[in-house]
């Protein structure tokens, strides 16, 4: 019969290693620096499938190319992403009430 420390210890060892992997993720917001992605990693971080990655590379997203491999920094493309916001129609309709408030005041 194995000693239950032992036991422990070892599904401790195992938590330890799920951790680490789980901390090494590219989507963990703790990781610092520039987080290289690859073409894979970056359609499961967007939803989308490496195809829609592709297309989006030949014409329109940032990246880098090491040895034939293509990589992306994370940030550039949620920074990419937050620059192709489109604004709500409500908020296109406080925009254009707020302009045309200057022209019916006169």
């Amino acid at each position: 019969m194995e000693n239950p420390f032992e036991q422990i210890e070892k599904r401790l060892a195992v938590i330890e290693e799920k951790l680490d992997e789980l901390i090494k993720r590219p989507d963990n917001p703790a990781v610092t620096g520039p987080t290289w992605i690859s073409s894979k990693q970056l359609a499961l971080h967007l939803g989308v499938s490496s195809a829609f990655v592709a297309n989006l590379r030949i014409s329109k997203l940032p990246y880098y190319k090491l040895g034939g491999r293509i990589f992306f920094k994370k940030q550039e493309i949620d920074e990419w992403i937050e620059k192709t916001r489109h604004k709500s129609g409500s908020e296109n309709l406080d925009d254009y009430l707020e302009s045309n408030r200057g022209i019916r005041g006169k």
